[in-house]
């Protein structure tokens, strides 16, 4: 090597810097494995953890994995087997008065009943109309009726029939007030015949009094029922009018006569700048050009005008999305302002040959709200993913990104999956960068068609990682693949 060459590498590698050229600490796990005879992949629920004792229960099909104390003593125990009623439709976890634990609730046809994991009794909580007894018979599943209307600690019910909503409030002594609200479900024609959906409802202030009311979107208008002193309800509704173009029935009627071209889907109703008031995000499909589409978020600010929250018909910023896909709203660098991730392909020919492949990339984006309530044109942080896709499977792997602090430095750091054995993390950092520019690759074979929980199990202030594996059917092999099991990784470091 000639003595210019060797100078000249010398010069340029004194104004690299040394944290460049620092290996990136590994973050340390302690991991321990179970291979189960059930399936692991389906929804869960986390029993007791605002007590400090998590339970863990994974459904599958009828019947929950049930590990006690999971915070405490994880995989050490195999899974107890706890079967749902067969005329169970939906599940939840709810609080109630009489209870000093959480319980399993079970919606089916006609009642609402509570199951006791301690004693194992089962329990009519209460009667109800439900339009779900006009369908086919269900799968069991996961259902949002359990919520908590009045912020009192106690769990609520919300059920649907045909002609109206129903809340069922929960008293401190343990029974229920009912509340019937004048909101009907969607009504769908579909090919087996006619779909019943119930409304979505929202919670938040909307008449500036400090107390979360109801919300009910019916196409470009919320129908508020509003919280009263004792903690109910107001039988009348409000009207809000979002001017956010949600006009269903209309635009129906326009698109079918060739006069709209645009449209509009509610992303989100939620405060993104931490001022109390609720935002109206959607997205619109538009026109870009003569043969191709484009999609755009629209925000606008809630704001009151006359004692009720209120929106402008203009946006107050919008942002144009690069691709199909994902937007998430969550305040990734603490500062109290929502920002937004984006998990995208392209819809074009590159996809499509990448599909037929075996693989295809999905595109990553941050996106930060600055104090100006406007959302960076450019993204503060970008990635790429690689998604392995067969075809021939029945399930295919999902990408994997999951903000979320490890270290227990109370910075988020960021967990992405790189590789269907692969997955990496970079450090958050306090700087103008929001993670680390060089990351800890971890080696792994993911799950396919399973699913991966980033949560701190064991209450020690890090995130810990549970893979949660599952069996599938390959075409090409002709057989079933993979194995019913559990990883979990407690955060050491």
């Amino acid at each position: 090597m000639s003595k210019k060459l060797i100078t000249k590498i010398l010069f340029l590698t004194s104004f690299i810097s040394p944290l460049a050229l620092a290996k990136v600490k590994p973050l340390h796990f302690d991991k321990t494995h179970q291979n189960t005879e059930q399936s692991v992949t389906g929804s869960f629920l986390y029993l007791n953890d605002e007590n400090g004792d998590l339970d863990l229960l994974i459904q599958d099909d009828n019947r929950f994995s049930y590990y006690p104390h999971f915070n405490k003593i994880g995989l050490a125990d195999k899974a107890r087997i706890i079967l749902i009623p067969d005329n169970a439709q939906f599940y939840n976890q709810a609080k109630l008065a009489n209870n000093a634990n959480e319980v399993i609730v079970y919606l089916t046809r006609d009642s609402v009943m509570s199951y006791n994991i301690e004693d194992k009794t089962l329990t009519k909580l209460l009667a109800v109309d439900s339009l779900y007894k006009y369908q086919a018979d269900l799968d069991v599943s996961l259902g949002e009726f359990v919520q908590d209307f009045n912020q009192d600690g106690l769990s609520d019910f919300i059920t649907y029939s045909l002609d109206a909503t129903h809340v069922y409030l929960q008293n401190s002594d343990g029974t229920f007030a009912h509340q019937p609200f004048a909101i009907s479900p969607r009504i769908e024609k579909s090919e087996s015949g006619i779909l019943f959906t119930p409304q979505n409802f929202y919670q938040a202030d909307f008449n500036n009094d400090e107390m979360k009311d109801i919300a009910f979107q019916e196409d470009d208008q919320l129908k508020v029922f509003t919280q009263k002193e004792d903690h109910s309800f107001n039988d009348k509704a409000i009207a809000v009018t979002l001017n956010a173009h949600l006009d269903r029935a209309s635009s129906a009627i326009k698109k079918r006569q060739g006069k709209n071209k645009t449209e509009v889907e509610l992303v989100t109703i939620e405060d993104i700048n931490g001022d109390g008031l609720v935002e109206i995000i959607t997205k619109e499909t538009v026109a870009d050009g003569k043969r191709s589409k484009k999609k755009v978020l629209m925000i606008r600010y809630g704001f009151i005008s006359n004692g009720l929250m209120s929106y402008k018909k203009e946006a107050d910023d919008r942002a144009t999305l690069k691709g199909i896909g994902k937007v998430i709203f969550g305040d990734i660098d603490s500062d109290g302002f929502k920002d937004y991730l984006t998990i995208t392909f392209s819809n074009g020919i590159g996809t499509l040959m990448g599909v037929m492949s075996g693989s295809f990339d999905m595109d990553v984006g941050i996106y930060k709200l600055g104090k100006n309530g406007k959302y960076s044109k450019k993204p503060i942080y970008e990635n790429e993913i690689e998604i392995e896709f067969n075809p021939n499977a029945k399930q295919s792997s999902r990408p994997l990104i999951q903000l979320s602090d490890f270290n227990g430095d109370d910075i988020d750091d960021l967990l992405i999956k790189t590789d269907d054995d692969e997955f990496t993390i970079y450090a958050g950092t306090n700087g103008k960068r929001l993670f680390a520019k060089r990351g800890v690759d971890y080696n792994l074979v993911l799950p396919i068609g399973g699913r991966t929980l980033v949560k701190d199990f064991n209450n020690d202030g890090k995130s810990d990682i549970l893979f949660l594996y599952g069996k599938y059917y390959d075409k090409d092999e002709g057989k079933e693949l993979g194995e019913n099991k559990l990883s979990l990784w407690l955060s050491a470091s």
